[in-house]
């Protein structure tokens, strides 16, 4: 399943790798949920065998998901965002592994980002610290690792195989699973989950479900494309309008939010979040995670990391005071 809007730039090449996939051809459906793209982005997806559903709830990608819901045949649903790329033929089959293997799997997602060290500058930075969110990687909640770890910690681990790692998370643990080349279970999300596709928010849903007692996560020894900064500006727009419906639209449709970040009312997190605000003004850990980094690849990359820390300081804290003017 890929949700779009005006992804001409990225589909052709993500259409192009699911259809690479040596998976047998019977057993995947190519669904696709629209929020009303203008561009050509319909046009590639029909040429691709798509099946396209228009989106009752335009512009709204997490809406698309909870409506991809509905309209999927099967139980594990690939949910492939529009610029994330399948690195080999053998990926598809490597997510689905960890479901025939154990049925109490929910979900499953990479361990890393792909590396290509021809991509853009932004593109790498990304893919080598496994993150699009330093404040996450920071607060101990990323959902991959960067190229300079390789063994998965995080949560209670219950099983190493060649392919992957099984694991069970509680609230506390985790991370901001649900997007960007994933696997996951249709029949539990839909019976245990919000049904109404307004209130969908992927993460948010995994984080129901964790507490309902589904927390078996599948943390697999691959890696997906994610080819969502060709430049600074482009990375900025996408990231505050990410802002603006994380904090801002959740809030005034009075829906409460079940995942956070970072809870304020845990010192835990306070902690954690006052420690970035630390390591972003002296620079001292982002540039020793850089150079770590760097010993591990050799890519000047590493470095953006503590300028991409300030900005995303800068970033969180505008949208931080927005919301506190909302909710007054």
């Amino acid at each position: 399943m890929i949700v779009t809007l005006n992804n001409e730039r990225t589909i052709e090449a993500c259409v192009k790798s699911i259809k690479n996939q040596e998976y047998p051809r019977k057993n995947i459906e190519y669904l696709n949920i629209d929020g009303g793209s203008t561009d050509n982005t319909d046009k590639i997806l029909r040429k691709y065998g798509f099946k396209i559903i228009k989106s009752r709830i335009p512009r709204d990608a997490e809406a698309q998901r909870g409506i991809g819901l509905q309209f999927a045949s099967h139980n594990l649903i690939a949910s492939i965002d529009a610029d994330n790329y399948l690195p080999n033929p053998q990926w598809l089959q490597q997510m689905v592994q960890p479901f025939m293997d154990d049925p109490k799997i929910v979900h499953a997602n990479t361990i890393h980002y792909t590396y290509k060290k021809n991509d853009t500058l932004f593109n790498r930075y990304f893919a080598l610290f496994g993150m699009v969110d330093p404040i996450v990687y920071y607060v101990g909640r990323p959902d991959r690792l960067p190229w300079y770890v390789k063994t998965w910690t995080l949560g209670k681990i219950l099983k190493e195989t060649a392919g992957y790692t099984s694991v069970e998370f509680d609230l506390d643990t985790l991370p901001t699973v649900g997007c960007n080349g994933v696997v996951y279970r249709r029949d539990i999300l839909l019976k245990h989950a919000q049904s109404n596709p307004e209130q969908f928010l992927h993460i948010d849903i995994f984080a129901d479900l964790v507490a309902k007692g589904y927390n078996r996560f599948a943390i697999v020894k691959n890696d997906v494309v994610h080819d969502t900064a060709v430049n600074l500006k482009t990375l900025m727009k996408k990231r505050v309008a990410f802002l603006k419906a994380y904090y801002l639209k959740v809030n005034t449709s009075g829906q409460k939010r079940r995942y956070l970040i970072y809870n304020p009312i845990k010192v835990q997190d306070i902690g954690r979040l006052l420690l970035f605000v630390l390591f972003t003004v002296t620079w001292i850990r982002p540039l020793i995670d850089s150079i770590r980094g760097y010993i591990v690849i050799k890519d000047i990359a590493w470095f953006l990391h503590p300028i991409m820390c300030w900005i995303y300081l800068y970033a969180y804290s505008v949208t931080t005071i927005r919301k506190i003017f909302i909710q007054r």
